[in-house]
């Protein structure tokens, strides 16, 4: 009897050992940010963490950020200056980025063009100049014409993120031919207009960014966005926490053929009214509108869309 006894507590001994080690193992592996999703006996299954985007975006950033420059240098320091306003801006950027990212993924172009938001707008699609630009990429009227987005009276276009990211890189596209894949010529171009950067091109003899006298904010945009690449790019170099941004697409986009008022698609599915416009606003009277002949489009939270869906059978298609 006392030696069934010993043996048993030996036995289990045993396996609170190996659980010990199991659990030891796992924290060197994951740290301590991971999940227990389900326990059996002597059973532990782990969820590993879900990367954080800007970790992830953080491997596709390949331009040279020129962080030997006196200018990318300057605008780094700005930008650590007030760290908590950098991070806020990131955070805001939730919603769109992982699309944005997509989105120059598929066309080949550069990972810090969809960073561009951080400047223009700090990732607030009803951000508005005194210009007259709009949206995340801050859209002039006439560049949103000749790019294909609809601006109405009831309607902007350049506040969708969908259409406003479509036009901004199919713009960013021609730029980069345009300047045979300068890439800091482009974004300066952008800024300031691509006749500008050409015209001082051809007056100065001077292809080179660094050298170009163009005007001083796009002096400062370009540096400002290569010094946010960087510090995304290299964190832990500059002691700056990014927010935790899920690398997960987080709306789906739904095709709209009868009116729909987004307070009611608020209150049917449980989406917050604040989350709604966040998605879409580009509707002005908070109604989805859609004109003769054709869809426009619903943003909503992936996981609600199906619900969405449902509740407005016949109304959306997915």
């Amino acid at each position: 009897m006392y030696h069934a006894g010993m043996q048993s507590i030996i036995t289990r001994s045993k396996y609170v050992l190996f659980a010990v080690l199991s659990c030891s193992l796992i924290i060197a592996l994951y740290g301590t940010n991971f999940q227990v999703t389900d326990v059996v006996p002597n059973v532990v299954y782990i969820q590993p963490p879900v990367e954080n985007i800007w970790s992830s975006m953080g491997h596709d950033l390949k331009l040279d950020h020129k962080v030997q420059t006196s200018q990318v240098q300057a605008e780094i320091r700005k930008l650590l200056a007030d760290r908590a306003k950098l991070y806020s801006i990131l955070q805001a950027a939730a919603p769109y980025i992982y699309f944005i990212r997509s989105q120059t993924q598929a066309r080949g172009l550069p990972a810090e063009l969809a960073l561009i938001p951080v400047i223009e707008s700090e990732f607030n699609p009803n951000d508005h100049s005194k210009k007259g630009a709009t949206g995340l990429w801050q859209l002039m009227p006439q560049t949103a014409h000749e790019l294909g987005v609809k601006v109405k009276s009831s309607y902007d276009g350049r506040r969708n993120v969908v259409a406003s990211t479509k036009a901004a890189l199919a713009y960013f596209n021609d730029l980069g031919n345009t300047f045979n894949g300068n890439w800091y010529l482009a974004i300066a171009a952008y800024n300031c207009g691509q006749v500008k950067v050409e015209h001082t091109e051809k007056r100065t003899g001077i292809h080179n960014f660094w050298g170009l006298p163009l005007p001083k904010e796009t002096q400062y945009y370009v540096p400002k966005l290569l010094a946010v690449a960087d510090i995304i790019k290299n964190p832990e170099k500059y002691g700056m926490q990014l927010p935790p941004v899920t690398d997960k697409p987080y709306f789906a986009e739904l095709k709209v053929n009868k009116s729909v008022n987004l307070a009611k698609v608020a209150k049917s599915s449980g989406i917050s009214i604040e989350t709604l416009d966040k998605l879409n606003p580009d509707y002005k009277n908070g109604k989805v509108e859609p004109t003769k002949g054709a869809h426009n489009t619903l943003l909503v939270p992936i996981k609600n869309a199906p619900s969405v869906a449902s509740h407005l059978a016949g109304s959306v298609t997915v």
